[in-house]
């Protein structure tokens, strides 16, 4: 009896003895620090002593992912492409009205490198396409020639990235848009004196793989350094009535998404209109030198699949239609047949019911509070960020192509599984519907394009 009593109480020091060293351990971890409203993109993560895991690291690479974004939504320098407006000057941002020119809608789309044809892809501060299905001035908004996340050309089929549409409850199609900065797209498009330096051609990205995209230097943005690359995957719907003030001209203060009059292309019917587009969500993937696997942040506006806090009552729900029915597995419901072309009808579409099968981490659920409350005045309050995903062992790297295996193989992905976007991998939630589709984040199914450096807009796109 003695001996189970000492061995109890063995046991309960040790725990204590853990708990103390987890509560001494938390201490010692500082939060993120304050947010900073600044135009400048941040050049890498600050990371303080004593993180030692994922976990405890997550906060740090969330703050990183939030600040990116501030900057990349900052209002634009006029008539250069990826410039941002007053970068130091907070006000400057707090001002900007809903539906202006921000630093990423002037950077290039996909369709500007990969849909003109035998033409040379305009240079970065060109805003001329030789090829545009929508003629008239397109600087700030986008052209939306998909309903694919997946799909390059007008003549790809309007599919999700390896699946079908996406419709909203609306019963309008979500549309996507792919764009570079300008590292990246210069990186893409060559130099013009040097043909096979033309990698949006398949014979010189053949030639070149595996690539390596530029890479941000860890001064930037000092004077002469290199920003590195940059790609954003956006997500769309078409505002209706329903939406508070995101029809008017100017846009009411009601409104809860970035919209912008995009020019929406129609595959079926081959004709343009312009249209109130919302900003529903984006994915931002960036290239630094400490994080060659590159640093992966998704983002969402709150009014997705339930409403935002806050919400008033009547607002709409983009992807689901407030109750529980018909009930999800994997985080949709009423998905479509069928790929498209054609784009069918709106009598004979049916809305997608959508709900989050990943729900957001704790700690990011908190730091987007935090960051809501530094935006607040602008539309970005009603935005938040979903995860951010990085290689957490990045040297620890084996192209797929040489039965690299993920994570492990991927600089040690973390999170490795369950990073989605609702409105962008819609059914690639769970790893099961993920499986055909490399898998249910957005490293492990990029991993699959390692060749061009995760890219897969490049690999499918080069003519």
């Amino acid at each position: 009896m003695r001996s189970r009593n000492l061995a109890w109480m063995l046991l309960v020091i040790a725990f204590s003895g853990a708990s103390l060293a987890w509560l001494v351990s938390a201490q010692t971890i500082p939060a993120p620090p304050p947010p900073v409203l600044s135009g400048n993109l941040p050049a890498t993560v600050v990371i303080p002593k004593g993180v030692t895991t994922p976990d405890q690291a997550r906060p740090f690479f969330d703050y990183f992912s939030w600040e990116s974004f501030i900057a990349l939504n900052w209002p634009n320098v006029s008539g250069q492409n990826g410039v941002p407006n007053q970068p130091g000057t907070p006000s400057v941002f707090q001002k900007t009205a809903n539906g202006s020119v921000l630093v990423w809608t002037t950077y290039k789309e996909s369709f500007d490198l990969f849909g003109q044809g035998t033409n040379r892809p305009p240079a970065w501060n060109s805003n001329t396409l030789p090829v545009n299905p929508c003629q008239g001035s397109r600087v700030g908004s986008p052209l939306l020639v998909m309903a694919a996340k997946g799909g390059e050309l007008i003549t790809s089929p309007p599919n999700e990235a390896f699946s079908v549409p996406l419709i909203d409850q609306n019963n309008n199609y979500v549309y996507f848009d792919i764009l570079f900065n300008q590292d990246q797209y210069n990186f893409i498009r060559g130099a013009d004196t040097n043909p096979p330096s033309w990698l949006y051609l398949v014979k010189n990205l053949a030639a070149k793989e595996p690539l390596t995209m530029p890479t941000r230097s860890t001064n930037y943005p000092a004077s002469g350094s290199v920003q590195g690359s940059i790609m954003l995957k956006t997500a769309w719907r078409r505002m209706t009535s329903k939406d508070a003030g995101c029809t008017t001209s100017p846009l009411g203060a009601s409104c809860r998404y970035y919209v912008t009059q995009a020019q929406v292309y129609d595959s079926s019917s081959k004709t343009c209109s312009t249209v109130p587009m919302g900003l529903i969500g984006m994915h931002v993937v960036q290239k630094l030198k400490d994080f060659p696997e590159w640093i992966w942040s998704t983002f969402e506006q709150v009014d997705n699949v339930q409403l935002g806090t806050g919400a008033p009552a009547g607002t709409p729900i983009s992807l689901n239609n407030g109750t529980n029915q018909p009930a999800t597995i994997g985080g949709w419901a009423g998905r479509p047949a069928a790929p498209v072309p054609p784009l069918l009808p709106a009598n004979q579409r049916k809305p997608v019911q959508v709900t989050r099968y990943n729900p957001i981490p704790a700690s990011t659920a908190t730091l987007n509070g935090t960051f809501q409350k530094a935006v607040g005045g602008t539309v970005w309050r009603y935005y938040q960020l979903i995860f951010t995903q990085w290689p957490s062992n990045p040297t620890a790297f084996k192209t797929f192509e040489n039965q690299g295996i993920y994570p492990k193989d991927c600089g040690a992905a973390f999170p490795a599984n369950g990073v989605t976007n609702v409105s962008a991998e819609t059914y690639f939630q769970s790893r099961n519907d993920a499986q055909g589709a490399g898998g249910n984040s957005c490293m492990s199914c990029h991993y699959r394009a390692d060749q061009a450096d995760f890219s897969w807009s490049l690999l499918r796109g080069a003519h």
